[in-house]
């Protein structure tokens, strides 16, 4: 064999498995999100992390809105600049067992360029995805951040 028919093989074979080593480990951050049917919940809200239950009505405000974007949810691709101005804590049943979530909500109290953006997440921490959404859509999940009571700050 030549050696440019060596060097050809090789190079290919090394683009190949590169591309195939990245895809292996970006693959799982792709895989579609489920969302359980939520059946109870709190939320904590405000950087005193207020906690109350979550009324049956918001837990529909909250089933509803889900069942409405459970698309475009993406992969975490940089640290966020806080832990968000609201956590809510859902319990719900996927396909007849347990399953719990966690949406955490930036609405532009603590760092404005996140506003309008969630997070969903495992209780551990683990498979976070994000998604950011137009204000209007936004607006259900905000009236339930915003019924906490806590001292909100201005502006700079």
């Amino acid at each position: 064999m030549r050696k440019e028919t060596i060097f050809v093989i090789a190079f290919v074979l090394f683009t190949s498995v590169s591309a195939l080593a990245i895809w292996s480990f970006a693959i799982p951050n792709f895989r579609p999100v489920t969302f359980p049917e939520i059946t109870a919940g709190y939320i904590e809200t405000g950087p005193m992390r207020h906690k109350r239950d979550l009324s049956a009505q918001e837990i529909s405000i909250v089933n509803d809105w889900i069942s409405q974007h459970k698309e475009s949810w993406g992969p975490l691709t940089h640290t966020p600049p806080s832990s968000g101005d609201a956590r809510l804590y859902l319990h719900g049943k996927l396909d007849g067992k347990d399953d719990d979530i966690v949406l955490t909500l930036w609405t532009g109290i603590s760092a404005a360029d996140w506003n309008n953006t969630i997070f969903v997440e495992n209780p551990d921490g683990t498979h976070v995805h994000v998604r950011s959404v137009k204000d209007k859509e936004f607006t259900p999940l905000r009236r339930l951040a915003d019924d906490g009571h806590y001292q909100r700050s201005a502006f700079p």
